[in-house]
């Protein structure tokens, strides 16, 4: 990866610093055009996440599942405490089950680094993440109440920038997706980075879960916000998400192109896929040969007969691991975290981009066609091809697949 210049100047004074902190919060008065490109690369994300992060001028809000202390966290970190020390708001939010196991190392080098950041529901009896809490410290800890949240996760990945930047998608904060030759495995991932955006709605999302234990009164109902920006931060908008995309698939005319790294769906979402492609609709599903969870191409195989049988097109990425979450119905198109598994259907909080711009569509279009050059295509006349006891063990996983 790139190196990185971080600069080093601080602010000389207090003056200063609140000086600077009241003009950039004056409000936005004008209206620009959406921008948004798209990233299928690890080094060319990271940089490009780091240059806004390193511009920042008044507020950068974090959120990510894994995040590791190699080379691109060790990166992160420092822009982050740079912006901290220049006077940005600056705000990090973790996964308790992403961090490293027991993650002393990675704590302390973000103690260190100064700048505010939170773990979402820590793993119970890693006793030192306690003290890092969504929430704040003045929630006690609750040994039991953690252990009853233990499933629920929050597995976006979202940077907010100003107020008017957000980048989307399914990139931790590892080398993981960094190209072999700097010291990746070259994951395929897709994102989104969206400029000139009212990135409101993120926002709260972000502080619901920087304060999850918080009470909040009860409210009239009201229809989920129209927004490009697909959150599953409540049940409503959860089941909302979930009944929008099973009208979309149902309605489609053209095609449904998936790539998804985790594909275990349930009845409702094999039904509607299985029922477009009889009615002639273009389906097709890119889905990970090798995968960083070594049961789960073995699972999504147990879905490939009822698929294939209704005219549904399977292929297994062959270059590495596919991580990617990208979702092109017709010309409605969208990116970011959600898996079609029960894990992003009813536990983890998600976070998806509705893609708006024709050149990102296009250029959404073009990835998943050169993805589907290193895929090879799953035919019912040699499934199924896994070892028998892989096959076994896959349908014996299906009895716990409300957990995966």
């Amino acid at each position: 990866m790139k190196e990185i210049r971080i600069d080093s100047r601080a602010f000389s004074s207090v003056a200063e610093r609140k000086a600077t902190s009241q003009l950039v919060s004056r409000p936005e008065t004008t209206a620009l055009p959406v921008k948004e490109r798209l990233y299928v690369r690890g080094d060319e994300f990271f940089i490009d996440l780091l240059r806004d992060i390193n511009s920042a001028t008044r507020q950068v809000e974090l959120e990510t599942y894994i995040f590791e202390l190699d080379t691109v966290g060790r990166a992160f970190i420092a822009a982050l405490g740079h912006a901290h020390r220049r006077g940005v708001r600056v705000r990090l939010l973790l996964d308790g089950v992403g961090l490293p196991l027991a993650g002393g190392s990675l704590l302390a080098a973000l103690e260190e680094a100064g700048f505010p950041f939170r773990i979402f529901h820590p793993i119970p009896w890693f006793f030192r993440h306690w003290r890092h809490m969504a929430g704040g410290r003045a929630m006690p800890p609750r040994f039991t109440r953690l252990l009853t949240r233990l499933n629920n996760r929050n597995h976006r990945k979202v940077c907010s920038i100003d107020r008017r930047i957000a980048w989307i998608g399914s990139f931790n904060i590892c080398a993981l997706h960094l190209p072999v030759a700097h010291g990746g495995e070259e994951w395929r991932d897709t994102a989104v980075r969206i400029e000139n955006v009212d990135t409101q709605r993120i926002e709260r999302a972000f502080q619901r879960a920087w304060n999850p234990w918080r009470w909040r009164p009860m409210r009239r109902r009201a229809s989920p916000p129209r927004s490009s920006f697909r959150l599953n931060d409540t049940r409503r908008h959860r089941r909302a998400l979930v009944r929008d995309l099973l009208r979309r698939i149902g309605r489609s005319k053209r095609r449904i192109w998936i790539t998804n790294g985790y594909f275990v769906p349930d009845e409702r979402l094999l039904h509607a896929l299985n029922r477009a492609a009889k009615q002639g609709v273009d389906v097709r599903i890119i889905l990970p040969l090798v995968s960083d969870v070594f049961f789960m191409p073995w699972t999504s195989a147990t879905f490939y007969g009822s698929l294939l049988d209704h005219g549904v097109k399977i292929y297994e990425y062959q270059p590495g691991v596919l991580h990617a979450k990208t979702i092109i119905i017709d010309d409605w198109m969208t990116v970011g975290s959600s898996n079609m598994n029960s894990r992003s259907l009813r536990h983890d909080l998600e976070v998806d981009y509705v893609v708006s711009q024709t050149d990102t569509k296009m250029a959404l279009v073009s990835e998943f066609l050169r993805d589907l050059n290193h895929s090879q295509e799953i035919l019912r006349a040699a499934y199924p091809n896994r070892p028998l006891w892989q096959r076994f063990l896959a349908h014996l996983i299906l009895f716990a697949k409300y957990w995966i």
